[in-house]
């Protein structure tokens, strides 16, 4: 039973390569059930970009907040390169965690989504 619907995009679209840059990943949560629940997302990068700007940082958790029936909420993060940063698509992987009225989960949706980093010229 899905519970949640994730829609993702970036901005701008792509990492630079080989440079200190970054991209906003916006995460849209949409509460398909019939309850409200505590929202959660963790993000998991691959080890050539961060969630942090000054250090390697592969995971972290966003608390999103309660999601009422119905409902959608927006969560923004941002997705650090570096000079380890080489051309490629990189996996990014969500996975939202739905909390009910006892504090156990009662959902999840994993999700992955491609993030660019192409070299400039």
């Amino acid at each position: 039973m899905t519970t949640f619907h994730i829609s993702t995009k970036f901005y701008p679209i792509r990492l630079n390569a080989f440079m200190r840059n970054e991209v906003e990943l916006t995460i849209e949560i949409e509460n398909t059930g019939k309850e409200p629940l505590w929202t959660q997302c963790e993000v998991a990068v691959p080890a050539a970009v961060s969630l942090a700007a000054d250090k390697e940082v592969e995971r972290g958790r966003i608390n999103v907040g309660i999601v009422n029936p119905n409902e959608i909420m927006t969560k923004k993060c941002k997705i650090y390169g570096s000079a380890k940063s080489y051309p490629d698509v990189y996996s990014i992987k969500l996975t939202v965690y739905g909390f009910g009225k006892d504090a156990v989960i009662v959902a999840r949706e994993d999700k992955t989504v491609e993030l660019r980093c192409e070299r400039i010229r």
